[in-house]
């Protein structure tokens, strides 16, 4: 039963991950389960994310403070500082040197992602416009 029950928690954050127009917050989670009437203590909400990372299903961006659902092989996060803003790049080139410099050093990498904080293009335009964006 315990394992039904986890199973399916797993499965509806990844849904509501999905629904989500940017990174959620573990506490955001535990909020809509509760509101959707599926109700998880945050201990276990905090578990099944780690699996779900764990199984490279969801990303743990540190920037953002929240989750993403992985997007196939795509290491790059894009963080936008001023409007909080979130994009996800092709890191081919990027994962590629990481794993070369990470064998020289005769380490393994598991998984490999970046985040990158920085400037989007719109707020980058707003800046050119009006001067600094604050």
């Amino acid at each position: 039963m315990a394992r039904r029950r986890a199973g399916a928690l797993a499965e509806r954050i990844v849904a509501l991950l999905a629904q989500a127009p940017g990174p959620l917050g573990g506490l955001e989670l535990v909020e809509r389960l509760r509101d959707g009437g599926d109700p998880a203590a945050p201990s276990l909400v905090f578990r099944a994310l780690r699996q779900l990372v764990d199984a490279g299903k969801v990303q743990k961006l540190l920037l953002a403070r929240g989750y993403l659902l992985r997007d196939g092989d795509q290491p790059l996060y894009l963080h936008c500082r001023h409007c909080g803003a979130i994009l996800v790049a092709p890191g081919e080139a990027v994962r590629a040197a990481v794993e070369a410099a990470a064998g020289r050093a005769g380490f393994r990498t598991h998984r490999i992602f970046a985040e990158l904080p920085g400037c989007c293009a719109d707020c980058a335009r707003k800046r050119d416009r009006r001067g600094p964006v604050p």
